[in-house]
């Protein structure tokens, strides 16, 4: 059985910041006589569930079309409930706990909670998300080879509030190796570690990260 680990796409889906959002243009409409419907869609490749690949913080890295569907399955995944609360980082302390498991693991995601907010408080949950420290960002390279890649159910591994931290953190993770963040997932609906995740981004040539539907097997 496999459930969605990520949100669907609306003109109403929070954005890093407030930032900018999605926009639907109507190209035809049947009400207004066309012979179908169609429609212009605009958003930044960071709204929503979406997987940054190296050349997010990395000119000389991957882009996210350079990969393939192999390099996106995880057939080893952890999850971890790490609770955080607003603007709290995630330390390597909050690992250390979980290293032999997170060391066997091919990815991590982290269940922090704070999703709850997304709906209820969109303004809170893009504005005060919990992060991960640069601190962290080290222990993960430092510690876990095998590990190829990190989700979480905050809209950004970076914290509204400690944002040159948080592009840190990104850097430390991204620069110089083949490794995956995948932000604002959908995390409610698991409460163990699947068997196995796959990330199915849109295959854009020319941009560094993409929005992604991400698949868990349960």
């Amino acid at each position: 059985m496999f459930i969605l680990l990520s949100h669907k796409l609306s003109t109403t889906t929070p954005a890093y910041a407030k930032g900018p959002g999605l926009t639907l243009k109507p190209l035809k409409q049947i009400t207004k006589g066309d012979s179908s419907n169609s429609y212009l869609i605009e958003m930044p490749n960071h709204l929503g569930t979406h997987i940054d690949a190296p050349r997010h913080f990395d000119p000389f890295g991957h882009a996210i079309a350079d990969y393939g569907i192999e390099s996106l399955t995880f057939r080893r995944p952890l999850l971890l409930n790490i609770p955080k609360q607003d603007s709290e980082l995630i330390m390597s302390e909050d690992l250390e706990a979980y290293k032999e498991k997170i060391a066997e693991s091919d990815i991590l995601l982290i269940k922090t909670g704070f999703q709850r907010f997304r709906t209820s408080d969109p303004e809170r949950y893009s504005m005060h998300n919990p992060g991960l420290s640069s601190d962290a960002a080290s222990y993960i390279v430092k510690n876990f080879p095998k590990l190829r890649a990190l989700g979480l159910d905050t809209i950004s591994l970076s914290s509204v509030d400690h944002r040159e931290d948080g592009r840190l953190s990104h850097k430390i993770l991204l620069s110089g190796r083949d490794f995956f963040i995948i932000e604002d997932m959908d995390l409610s609906k698991l409460f163990e570690s699947p068997k196995m995740v796959i990330v199915l981004p849109l295959f854009i040539e020319g941009i560094d990260s993409a929005p992604c539907v991400v698949l868990a097997e349960v």
